[in-house]
């Protein structure tokens, strides 16, 4: 088990929540190291927060220990899970946020954290990650093994949400996908897989390929901002390995006034009839 803690919550850095569970996680475990994954996801974005971990844990040590804050179920009778998977363990509500880990080939084991003797207490019934979650990472981090959290659950037990996943469709030659996320910079960050993206060119050349998002054409997908002048929007692939719509030097979301759950399609010259 890593002393490493990751952080990941749609709290935000207006008001002292984080703060404060960093210091209870301290208070348990001074060495821990606390790493701020994101605290902007959309409130209550189940969906984007299990997007972000599943994109993210794999950057961090073996034995890290993830904590998922994004919780609109806080204070009812939803559990809270501890899963170890993929090389790593993730604490979060039982909702759907822990997915891509629960549907992980290196999935190991899931257990309902259920130790009310490490707990702050009183418990609030809206900061859970306060006063459960945090003090239970940082117990995990000084060397609590993961079957003293509580009961184990099996794997068709936990909650699972469908993450969206764009359609591939080969003989259309379209790629039918939609917006995800909006980042600190106003990409446009969908689920369209780069690698589906070669299935329809010939070779490793992507400028053939028109992107349509908000009623607007984007001819080709770039290899990086510059090469589209400033101001022009552009279709390049993100380092997460997806593509995202961007602006050079400028906010896609805002010139396309666009949302999450806008659709995005990539077709090829073979579908416009030029190829």
């Amino acid at each position: 088990m890593s002393n490493i803690i990751t952080l990941t919550t749609d709290f935000g850095l207006q008001d002292e929540y984080v703060g404060v569970m960093k210091g209870v996680i301290l208070s348990r475990s001074p060495t821990a190291v606390i790493v701020d994954l994101c605290h902007f996801i959309a409130r209550q974005d189940i969906c984007q927060a299990a997007m972000l971990i599943g994109s993210a844990y794999r950057y961090f040590p073996k034995g890290t220990i993830h904590v998922v804050v994004v919780d609109p179920g806080v204070g009812s009778e939803r559990r809270l899970l501890l899963v170890s998977a993929a090389n790593g363990f993730f604490l979060g509500p039982d909702n759907g946020a822990l997915t891509p880990l629960i549907k992980h080939a290196g999935f190991e084991a899931a257990y309902q954290i259920d130790c009310p003797e490490h707990y702050i207490t009183p418990v609030s019934s809206t900061f859970h990650g306060r006063d459960i979650l945090a003090p239970v990472a940082a117990q995990l981090a000084g060397g609590m093994g993961p079957e003293e959290v509580g009961p184990r659950l099996r794997r068709d037990e936990l909650t699972t949400i469908r993450v969206a996943g764009a359609e591939v469709s080969q003989d259309q030659h379209k790629i039918t996908g939609e917006i995800v996320a909006i980042d600190y910079f106003g990409n446009l960050l969908t689920n369209v897989p780069e690698k589906e993206l070669y299935g329809l060119v010939h070779g490793n050349d992507l400028s053939g390929l028109e992107v349509m998002v908000r009623n607007i054409t984007i001819y080709g997908i770039q290899k990086a901002y510059t090469q589209e002048d400033p101001g022009n929007l552009l279709a390049i692939i993100g380092s997460r390995g997806f593509m995202e719509i961007a602006v050079n030097q400028g906010n896609a979301a805002t010139n396309l006034d666009a949302e999450t759950g806008d659709k995005v399609v990539v077709t090829s010259d073979a579908r416009s009839g030029r190829l």
